[in-house]
This record gives structure tokens, sequence and C-alpha cells, in this order.
């Protein structure tokens, strides 16, 4: 049944507005941190990198989860989840609709971050090969291969699957909350909340050497080597998502009996 599931959750989300309206407000809320005092007159890539420092970056990740995080909440509304679950199995349908929830949240992320660059384009050249910004990332970033070799484009498509990843695991910890919570203007805000308060802890642990911006954004490479700094963006999202299908599960056992 999982594959009926993924299936129809896929076609659920990514045809509907939700999933218009994320990448359009993600486009919306980099274009506006823009106008905060950046000079214009540089490269994308100086002011890619100013304007995925700080509250920006956090803003993503909220139009992210707006494409499909707060499905649960739409499910248990409107008693869907009782006939999905009397047709299949509990089991195929959370792992289906954890899968379909980062799936399509790493999609709107990486289209906006991806969309937002090109756009920048259009006024801007991609790179100035003699800042400061192009060298620290040849020389200490990830994802340089691609801007050695001019692929500027795919360099902020890649760049976007990467940050995407911890926008996908946010929501699936929202959509979790929202087995708790039926508030959704909660739930949609709550990736933001979860970036600060494990950035907080993270930074803290760490004595300030380590933070979300430094595993997941690729303009740092936490191991200076990009393989590895990869793999251990997959390993976290491996552990969150594994994690994540068995508290779903027991929560969502749960709410049927309730």
């Amino acid at each position: 049944k999982f594959c009926y599931y993924f299936k129809t959750d896929l076609k659920r989300s990514v045809c509907s507005m939700k999933f218009l309206i994320s990448i359009a407000l993600m486009i919306c809320v980099l274009l506006f941190s823009t106008l905060e005092g950046i000079a214009l007159d540089t490269n994308v890539l100086y002011v890619f990198s100013i304007v995925m420092y700080g509250m920006p970056a956090m803003m993503i990740l909220v139009c992210g989860a707006i494409a499909f995080a707060d499905s649960f909440c739409e499910d248990i509304e409107h008693k869907y989840v009782m006939q999905q679950v009397i047709r299949g199995d509990i089991e195929g349908y959370v792992s289906a609709r954890i899968f379909s929830i980062f799936s399509v949240t790493m999609l709107s992320v990486t289209f906006g971050i991806f969309l937002f660059a090109n756009i920048m384009h259009f006024k801007l050249a991609w790179v100035d090969v003699s800042g400061l910004q192009y060298d620290h990332i040849i020389h200490a970033g990830g994802l340089r291969f691609f801007l050695i070799h001019k692929w500027y484009s795919l360099y902020y498509f890649c760049y976007g699957i990467q940050y995407s990843v911890l926008a996908g695991i946010l929501s699936l910890w929202a959509a979790y909350l929202s087995m708790f919570i039926s508030n959704r203007m909660l739930v949609l805000s709550a990736p933001m909340v979860q970036y600060y308060f494990v950035d907080y802890i993270l930074s803290t642990a760490s004595s300030g050497t380590l933070n979300l911006a430094t595993v997941f954004s690729p303009s740092n490479n936490i191991f200076l080597n990009d393989y590895l700094s990869l793999l251990l963006v997959v390993v976290i999202a491996a552990v969150n998502v594994i994690l994540l299908r068995k508290l779903l599960i027991r929560r969502l056992r749960r709410k049927i009996c309730e």
C-alpha cells in the first residue's frame, strides 16, 4: 500500500495551490530581504550569501512547511485518516506521508532558492572571482566544484537541495507536533521556532563552533571535505526520518483509539 499512499500524497500536494504559494512566498521573502541595505551592485553570490544569513533563512523553513506539513491536521479534521488506514495499514500510510512531506518540502525550497538566484542574475553577474565570498567558498565552502567549473545555476540548485534537507526535517517535526496541536498557524510556524532552539542548543553545546548553518548550508564545509559534509546531512536526515516514523505511528494509533 505504500506506493498507493505515496502516489496519492504527491498528487495531492504538488498539484495544490499551497505548493505554488510556498514557492512564491519564498521568492518574495528573499527578494524583500535584498532591500535591507544590501549593495545590489555586486554579484549574485555576495547578495545570496548575505540574504541566506539570519531571519530570511529561517523564514524559508516556514514557507517550505506551507506546502504539506499540515497534512495530518487536514486528515484528522476531515476524518480522512480513518478511511486511509482502513483501506491499508497504518505503517504504510505514515511511511508514505513522511516521504511525501519530506519530498514536497525539499522540492519547494529547492525551486524557491533556485528561482531567486536566477531572478537576481537578470541584474547581477553570477560571481566576482576576486571577491572575498568567492574566495571563502572555493577554499572552505561546499559545492565548490560547480563554481570552479562555472556551473553557477547548477550550484544554486544543489544549494537548494542541501538546505532543503533541513527544511524537510523541520517540516516533519512540525507534522508530528500537529498530532498534539490542531492550530495550523502554530504548526506552520514550528520550523522557525525549532530552528532557533536547536541552533541555540547546538551552539551552546559546542561552545559556538557548530550551528545548523554550519551543517546544512553549502556556504560552509564542516569537514573541509564535500563528500563527508554531504554524508553527515544524509545521516542526520535518515535518523530523523526513522525516529519520526516510529513516533508518528505510535501517536496515530493512540489518536485513532481516542
